[in-house]
């Protein structure tokens, strides 16, 4: 009842309007987790690339905000853009931190008496996969089962690599767009942006997820020092920061 009564009293999400990108939010895993808000910064980002850079995700899950930003590299003209993504697929619980004395929990899923951690990752690995070669068959990402830390250090080696798919990647250079949406603990969150910024050329974009107003994830409590952060500068809040970094010379609006 009350959430009915919440609905009448504020206002809706606005939705993005893209057809193809409301199929891929029905079909693959992980819609719940997706606020309409990225995929307007997503939007906004791709649009306004700088002219060369590569595009990273930190942490795909099932596939989709792989798909949704594939999607948005053909729908603006930039199909042929190296598309990277990164993710463990390690399960963590929420309540890790103070159970991890107890076996039982730390093996199985939440609330679950018989679905393993492994299984459970490795089915949403195989969700992944599967989702991303179809939705996104004319411009699959060079995708890695690496931790974010690992994924940077190879990246900074370069050199040729293997992803998931089976496909040839050149790893290294600059970034144009990294969307941060790994470990949202704030030390993970901390290293990952770091790493991000280093290789972001200027006017490159960045989109921290859960970093919205009045969460308690370490990346809110970072979104914020990033706003008194004078490499980059806030383009939108909504609800998570979309960030900008400064072009050598401009000051920060």
């Amino acid at each position: 009842m009350l959430r009915r009564l919440l609905r009448r009293l504020l206002p809706p999400e606005p939705r993005f309007r893209d057809e193809f990108i409301a199929r891929i939010r029905v079909a693959v895993a992980g819609e719940g987790m997706m606020t309409e808000g990225n995929i307007f910064a997503f939007d906004h980002a791709i649009r306004h690339l700088p002219a060369t850079g590569a595009v990273l995700e930190i942490g795909s899950f099932g596939g989709m905000s792989a798909n949704i930003i594939a999607h948005l590299l053909r729908k603006h003209g930039h199909a042929s853009r190296p598309f990277f993504t990164c993710d463990p697929w390690i399960y963590e619980g929420f309540h890790d931190t103070t159970r991890r004395d107890d076996a039982r929990y730390m093996a199985f899923v939440d609330g679950s008496n018989q679905m393993q951690r492994i299984d459970y990752m490795e089915f949403v690995r195989e969700n992944f996969l599967r989702s991303t070669r179809f939705f996104s068959a004319e411009n699959l990402p060079h995708s890695f089962r690496l931790r974010s830390d690992d994924f940077f250090e190879q990246w900074e080696i370069g050199g040729p690599a293997t992803d998931l798919f089976g496909n040839a990647a050149q790893l290294g250079g600059l970034l144009a767009f990294v969307y941060v949406d790994g470990d949202h603990a704030y030390d993970f969150a901390r290293r990952d942006v770091e790493n991000a910024l280093r290789w972001l050329l200027p006017g490159g974009f960045l989109l921290l997820d859960d970093s919205a107003d009045g969460l308690r994830y370490g990346s809110a409590r970072l979104a914020k020092e990033l706003l008194r952060d004078g490499r980059v500068a806030l383009v939108a809040r909504g609800p998570n920061y979309l960030f900008r970094k400064v072009e050598a010379g401009l000051e920060r609006g």
